[in-house]
């Protein structure tokens, strides 16, 4: 009841006297107190702690800088977060040091990655002593817990001034990592017991129950309040204190751990908030404070890649290969993808999006670089990066078809076509609603978007707003499907429509800036590098010597070019006595053709294996088992099969782009065979002409030796051939063809296997028969 309800009839004078005195000096003394120490307590859900002209929080005028700690911590990266604490330090410290609570304040926000780890105490030890140092003094600290910590990084967050915390997050069970067989090393907890003292963030009894398996953490309730004690100190307690009750939290073998709800109920977390947006409306600072500096962020080594034209699986290859060797060759650790795509293959976007994605998950940053124009599976991957900038008027569209000619969009196959060959392709929406389950299962838990955002890349069915939760203020871009998905979906309300369903993403900078989606614009590319802090532009990746000639021979044209050198190299093979230059130049233009093809990411040794059984059964039907046809036609078929399998990453085409890159295989299979044909024509009537392959190819006979083989073969006599040697010039299975004093006779062996080139004599002649066998040696 206010002093102001009460009526001054009916009460004695001096009490009125008292009540008048009362009011009078009640609102002093709280303007009094408000000076000397603000509030820092979070708003109520709903409220707003004090409103502006504009009906909006008026901001904290404090100076706020976050920097985020990626657990866990080990090797030098307490040297790393040091220096990036003490850059921050610099930017806030223009204010004077040393002012209550409105020193600046520094967020550290700790973000524990999906592959976990433990934390090594030597580098939290030595952070958390940084932390209470007096260079830490002209700031106050506030450990930011959006998701569960434990290990010794819980040392780093309770050597922070403040705590704050989502609901859910726990943190505890700092001695995790430490042998539980073995009892706690006297000098982690004497770290533990020096960092409670200093900075009293949690009350010593807990943070050593969080640390010790073998303390007992007990809450008492005394005629002091409530509590904290160890086991051990219970007796001492009792005797000193009134205990009114105790309620046992950890008993001795287990550690110490709180929800953010638990920790705010006993006074260890200051603030309970769901997500940045949340912390800033507790804190009272405008909710763009709370972003990481970027040029604080780290000491970046940049790299920039280029996304251009149709996103296909040659173009991710390509990116993913620049990307590996950066990683490993100059150890970047600021991947920027500059996008100027019209669209592409879902799958190919799929891949190289989950890709740097999972570069997000470390040390390295990808920002995703919008020139101009990022349209359909693109768009997907400017999302996954860990920020997204666009250059004013640049835009982010969806899935829909972009009009446009076959040149500028080549990835669409003409209308005709896609006709005639719609039967090959599968459901479309078979194929989306696969992308669907990946993003949601895979892709969306490896970035901080939702995966209805992601999703809408390439679904158009999805329909997308921008919702508020009415407790804790957190904006989030999701479709209504996915708030049917939010723990407590009732308290999201909805607010600007993002994306009608039926109808493709089209968000410019701008609005995907205000939304949520982008994270800044900027003018032109120098102001990118400014907004990162570099000194110098980041270096754009290009392809080395040795990527760019498997590119080349990996191309369309050279693939034809090598696959009709290796043809007409086994052509003249075959027309050749031994084993000549022809065999040769088939064989090293066959190896280029599958090397390029296995380094660029097509081919495999299903391809080769198809191949080499092709050219098999081709020999056998030519050399062995002539006539039947079923060998020559199986071989071409599989040497064919081949070829366009090593040319593509499919099998059978499920999308637009992939049946157009079907296309493409068959025209350079057809056009490598027609070439041949040419080339065969021309090899035979020319090629025995030549002063260089005279005696390497099997040529026609002289006139005058035609006769007289056609004299001789009609008289049946080979009567004089006996005894004689000469050179297979076919293999005998068992006949075949010898050259035996310069003309070629038919011959037949015993059954016995001759190879072409070996030398053989004459053994038996029976009229037209002639029978031979291997010399040997």
């Amino acid at each position: 009841m206010s002093v102001a309800s009460l009526s001054p009839s009916g009460l004695p004078r001096w009490v009125r006297a008292a009540l008048l005195l009362a009011a009078l000096l009640l609102p002093v003394r709280g303007r009094a107190a408000a000076e000397a120490e603000p509030a820092e307590v979070p708003p109520a859900a709903g409220e707003v702690e004090e409103e502006g002209a504009d009906g909006e929080a008026k901001a904290d005028p404090r100076q706020v800088a976050l920097v985020r700690l990626r657990l866990p911590i080990t090797g030098n990266d307490d040297t790393v977060y040091q220096a990036r604490l003490q850059r921050a330090i610099e930017k806030l410290g223009k204010a004077p040091a040393g002012v209550g609570d409105r020193r600046p304040l520094l967020v550290l926000e700790f973000a524990p990655t999906p592959e976990g780890g433990a934390t090594e105490f030597e580098r939290a030890l030595r952070l958390a002593r940084f932390l209470v140092s007096d260079e830490m003094a002209r700031v106050k600290t506030l450990a930011y817990l959006p998701d569960s910590i434990e290990g010794h990084a819980v040392l780093v967050a309770l050597a922070c001034e403040e705590i704050a915390m989502a609901p859910e997050a726990q943190v505890g069970r700092a001695g995790a990592d430490e042998d539980a067989a073995r009892p706690l090393e006297p000098g982690i907890r004497a770290s533990y017991e020096q960092i409670a003292e200093a900075r009293r963030t949690a009350p010593p009894a807990v943070v050593l129950a969080m640390v010790d398996r073998a303390a007992e953490l007990v809450r008492l309730e005394t005629d002091r309040g409530v509590e904290f004690a160890l086991g051990a100190d219970l007796e001492a307690l009792r005797e000193e204190r009134a205990v009114v009750s105790e309620d046992v939290l950890a008993p001795p073998g287990t550690l110490a751990v709180f929800t953010g709800r638990e920790a705010r109920e006993e006074g260890i977390a200051k603030y309970l908030v769901a997500d940045r947006e949340s912390l800033a409306r507790a804190l009272s600072v405008p909710s763009e404070s709370l972003n990481e500096d970027q040029s604080i962020a780290g000491e970046w080594r940049p790299v920039m890649v280029d996304l251009s034209g149709p996103v296909n699986q040659r173009l991710v290859r390509r990116i993913e290969t620049l990307i590996g060797d950066e990683l490993e060759r100059t150890n970047v650790n600021w991947v920027g993808v500059r996008i100027d795509s019209t669209g592409g293959d879902l799958p190919a976007a799929l891949r190289l999006a989950q890709t740097l994605a999972d570069l997000g998950d470390g040390e390295v940053r990808t920002v995703a670089y919008v020139p101009k124009r990022a349209e359909g599976p693109a768009a997907l991957v400017a999302l996954a990066c860990d920020q997204l900038v666009m250059q004013e008027g640049a835009v982010l569209r969806g899935a829909e078809p972009i009009a446009g000619d076959a040149e500028e969009n080549p990835g669409r196959l003409d209308p005709n076509l896609q006709k005639e060959l719609e039967g090959l392709l599968a459901d479309p929406q078979a194929e989306i609603d696969a992308a669907r389950t990946t993003v949601r299962e895979t892709l969306a838990p490896a970035t901080a978007r939702t995966w209805s955002l992601l999703a809408a890349a390439f679904d158009g069915s999805i329909e997308l707003a921008r919702y508020t939760n009415r407790e804790t203020g957190a904006q989030r871009v999701f479709s209504p499907e996915e708030l049917e998905e939010q723990p407590a979906a009732a308290e999201w309300r909805k607010g600007e429509e993002v994306k009608a369903a039926g109808v493709a993403l089209d968000i410019p900078a701008e609005r995907a800036v205000d939304s949520g989606i982008a994270w800044q614009t900027v003018e032109q590319f120098d102001d990118l590098q400014a907004l990162y802090g570099l000194t110098e532009p980041p270096r754009t990746s290009e392809p080395n010597w040795a990527l760019e000639l498997v590119e080349a021979l990996a191309s369309p044209g050279l693939a034809a070019l090598l696959l009709v050198i290796g043809i007409v190299g086994i052509y003249i093979e075959l027309h050749s006595p031994g084993v000549g230059i022809g065999g040769f130049v088939a064989t090293v233009a066959l190896l280029l053709f599958f090397w390029s093809k296995f380094l660029d990411g097509t081919a495999d040794w299903l391809e080769v294996l198809l191949f080499v059984t092709g050219m098999v059964f081709v020999l056998l039907e030519l050399l062995v088992l002539p006539g039947l046809g079923i060998f020559g036609v199986g071989g071409s078929l599989l040497i064919i099969a081949s070829i366009v399998l090593a040319s593509q990453t499919f099998i059978l085409p499920q999308t637009e782009a992939q049946l157009y890159e079907l296309r493409n295989s068959l025209a350079t299979v057809a056009g490598a065979g027609f070439a041949f044909l040419i080339l065969a024509g021309v090899l035979r009537q020319y090629l025995p002409q030549s002063a260089l392959f005279r005696r390497a190819t099997l040529g026609p006979l002289e006139e005058a030796d035609r006769i007289e083989q056609d004299r001789r073969e009609q008289l049946a006599d080979y009567e004089h051939l006996l005894g004689h040697r000469g050179v297979a010039t076919t293999n005998l299975l068992p006949t075949g063809r010898v050259e035996i004093d310069g003309e070629l006779v038919d011959v037949v062996t015993r059954g016995e296997f001759v190879e072409r080139g070996d030398a053989v004599e004459v053994v038996e002649t029976h009229a037209n028969r002639v029978v031979v066998r291997r010399v040997q040696g």
